[in-house]
């Protein structure tokens, strides 16, 4: 249960607020906390019962040195602000009985997936997804795939999935950069975008037509001298009559990211209200394999965020415009049919509920088991999930003897 209880002390003196919670043969007390004098404080209770219903008491007394007391009781759930909060259920798919395994299997039509940390790892594919992968197919799965990853070509990908058995057209696969570049046209860009991503993800929006500006490159010298520092900041940072009006700034990742580029994005955000701050991947982890991982683009995002106080427009999962471009791109109309396969809570599953997708997590790369039984986030749990796709192949052997 979430409450949200509002004090207000008008007195001269400190008074100690304490809140009871009464429920059926327990009483427990929640909290006290000190409300200076003229003030008030609004408190956000957090209870844990297995017994919680409407008929629950609160009560709270206001206490201090002038010991006059204010009591409030008998507040039933419904007189003040909360919410029952129940953590959905989710299930190995291997843990499932033999009729619900064969439920699971019919429940979907077509399976979206990422694929770094759920296909392969940079260091390889996953062990047993080539088979998975075949055998979804044979079943007549529709087969398609959404990255956040803009390092690898459409072509690139292609030939990755290739070696897997799996022939993957260029309409299967949704690439962060082609979305990008979808919207900024949808907008009608025609100023200068400035991006700080791969050169993969710059070449795309070359290719559409974009003028792109990305840098500096070059180290700047580290002395403190007032003047040089002031020659470096008007040359790199400040609008000369010369330069090209940007309308965009992307954040993408970029393994060559430094402070330089994140000073240059900041100061085009800050020039102009105009200016779309658009962001990319948003992953705060990118995992090179099972034991290794690096850091990921969100926590750049993060900083830009906070230091222009803008908000970024999330073109990638779990970002609202990503979601009506997977709806448009695959004709998706009965998205409870469509089975969401990822390996990140905020980005995969959260992009999952975002498109009311059935939602399936893989252990197999940014998410731990640990992880995932502590993430208390409800839109952002999954309805099922596995070790990894090869968890499929068994899914698959148990259900042949039960059909034949």
């Amino acid at each position: 249960l979430f409450a949200h209880l509002r004090f207000r002390n008008i007195s001269g003196f400190p008074k100690i607020a304490i809140f009871n919670i009464n429920l059926p043969k327990q009483k427990i007390i929640v909290c006290q906390q000190k409300i200076p004098p003229l003030s008030r404080v609004i408190l956000h209770l957090h209870i844990f019962s297995c017994c919680i219903t409407s008929q629950f008491l609160i009560s709270a007394r206001l206490s201090g040195r002038s010991r006059v007391s204010y009591s409030l009781t008998k507040f039933r759930a419904s007189t003040i602000r909360s919410t029952m909060a129940t953590k959905p259920t989710f299930r190995h798919i291997l843990d499932l009985s033999k009729d619900e395994k064969r439920a699971f299997l019919s429940s979907f039509d077509s399976v979206l997936s990422d694929c770094d940390g759920v296909v392969w790892h940079f260091t390889g594919p996953i062990p047993g997804v080539d088979k998975a992968l075949q055998l979804l197919r044979a079943d007549g799965k529709k087969l398609a795939f959404i990255s956040n990853n803009g390092m690898r070509t459409m072509d690139e990908y292609r030939k990755k999935f290739r070696t897997l058995g799996v022939e993957v057209q260029q309409e299967d696969i949704v690439h962060p950069a082609l979305t990008t570049v979808h919207y900024l046209k949808s907008i009608n860009m025609r100023d200068a975008v400035y991006c700080i991503g791969t050169e993969v993800f710059k070449d795309y929006l070359r290719q559409a037509g974009f003028v792109v500006l990305d840098g500096p490159k070059e180290r700047f010298p580290d002395n403190n001298r007032a003047a040089n520092q002031v020659r470096v900041y008007s040359e790199y940072f400040e609008q000369r009559e010369r330069d090209p009006i940007v309308g965009a700034v992307v954040v993408d990742i970029d393994v060559n990211l430094s402070l330089q580029q994140l000073m240059k994005a900041k100061c085009y955000l800050e020039r102009s209200p105009d200016c779309v701050f658009i962001a990319g991947a948003t992953d705060y982890v990118i995992p090179l394999d099972a034991s290794m991982d690096v850091i990921g683009p969100g926590y750049f995002i993060d900083i830009l965020e906070r230091s222009t106080g803008r908000s970024a427009l999330v073109l990638g999962k779990p970002g609202k415009t990503l979601a009506q471009v997977v709806r448009e791109q695959f004709q998706i109309t009965a998205p409870k049919r469509v089975l969401f396969i990822g390996d990140m809570l905020p980005q995969d599953m959260g992009f999952g509920t975002r498109c009311g997708f059935q939602k399936l997590l893989m252990l197999s790369g940014g998410t731990s088991k640990e992880a995932l039984f502590e993430h208390d986030n409800v839109d952002q749990l999954p309805n099922y999930y596995a070790d990894s796709f090869a968890d499929f192949i068994e899914l698959y052997n148990e259900r042949v003897p039960n059909e034949e």
